[in-house]
């Protein structure tokens, strides 16, 4: 018998088992006589299925004690698949589902149930969902000038230079050049004037030659 073990957050979902022997003659008929192998770590061995099979009971008087039993539950021949369910008897008509196993190819897994799918699915979804966040936070940017803001550029620039684009756009600074170059040419003449304009002194003048 081979029993395997898989990393997996499904609990006993991660082990499997299989018995070679029976691989070449395996079948819907036998399967569940292959699934009650002493050996299969899914096989209860205080089961009904058991206790039936040490007293040499016919199979068909399961439906009729209580406690625990496996049936065959489905076949699938053309992909190879049957499933079989352990399930907890009180009457004949009145029985509650505990565990399916699915026997693939000779190899038994028990099938995880709803509560292992979905803590599995919620912490995948929270793992997810902390790496959207901690991105999103990293692009959250903060200047004394600008206040809170959002960053999306591929490639982090150094805080000087963003404050020297960002101070005034490129249509202003073209804008300004061109201004200025048209007040140089306009007014050239006052600009070659030397000496500094003479500044009139406050109060009265009076003229002493007289």
């Amino acid at each position: 018998a081979v029993v395997s073990t898989q990393s997996g957050h499904y609990g006993r979902g991660s082990i499997s088992w299989q018995e070679k022997s029976w691989l070449p003659h395996l079948n819907p008929q036998n399967v569940l006589d292959y699934f009650c192998q002493r050996e299969n770590p899914f096989y209860d061995k205080t089961c009904n299925n058991e206790v039936a099979k040490m007293q040499r009971l016919n199979p068909s008087q399961l439906s009729h004690m209580q406690g625990i039993e496996y049936t065959l539950l489905h076949v699938d021949e053309p992909s190879d698949l049957m499933i079989i369910r352990k399930q907890e008897r009180h009457s004949t008509s009145h029985v509650v589902p505990l565990a399916n196993y699915y026997v693939l190819k000779g190899t038994i897994y028990q099938a995880p149930d709803l509560h292992n799918v979905l803590n599995s699915r919620l912490a995948a979804s929270l793992f997810h969902l902390q790496e959207a966040f901690d991105k999103t936070i990293s692009y959250s940017k903060y200047d004394s000038n600008k206040g809170h803001y959002w960053s999306f550029d591929a490639k982090e620039k150094p805080e000087e230079e963003i404050l020297s684009n960002e101070s005034c756009s490129h249509f202003q600074r073209e804008r300004v050049d061109a201004l200025l170059d048209i007040l140089t040419q306009k007014y050239r003449h006052f600009m070659l004037q030397s000496g500094p304009v003479p500044q009139q002194q406050s109060g009265s003048h009076q003229d002493i030659s007289r």
